[in-house]
């Protein structure tokens, strides 16, 4: 099984005191393919940054995720862009869930899983039809 992985899967995966970690490992460890955007690399950059750690500590745990033979980077162009544009517009979503919408769009784009622990965003990708893993949180 694959799935476009959302960035709090990386984070939970990432630091073993956060309460879902085990969750996110065995999430990760269950798929065949990772599919993360290039906005979820920024994302997870972002965390570190936000968190106070460096930027030597970013690139150890990115090159660890980039190196697995089971990453897949999706790059975002201007189609994913509008999409996910016309996405806020019609669910009628603030812009702050842009990051999301992009997320959400290259997995419904591809027909593939969305992996995510984040409520909101796993509701948005009931309502647009995507699987989602974990099935329960």
């Amino acid at each position: 099984m694959h799935a476009v992985i959302d960035t709090n899967v990386l984070i939970y995966d990432t630091f073993e005191d956060l309460e879902v970690h085990t969750k996110a490992r065995k999430l990760l460890d269950s798929l065949d393919a990772w599919y993360v955007p290039t906005i979820v690399l920024q994302e997870y950059v972002w965390f570190f940054k936000n968190n106070g750690l460096s930027v030597k500590d970013a690139r150890g745990m990115l090159d660890e995720y980039l190196s697995d033979p089971r990453f897949r980077n999706l790059r975002e162009d201007t189609s994913i862009v509008k999409r996910a544009l016309i996405m806020l517009e019609e669910e009628k979503l603030s812009l702050s869930r842009f990051n999301d919408a992009m997320i959400l769009v290259h997995a419904i784009e591809r027909r593939y899983p969305l992996a995510t622990f984040d409520r909101k965003l796993r509701k948005l990708a009931e309502r647009n039809g995507v699987k989602i893993v974990p099935e329960k949180l």
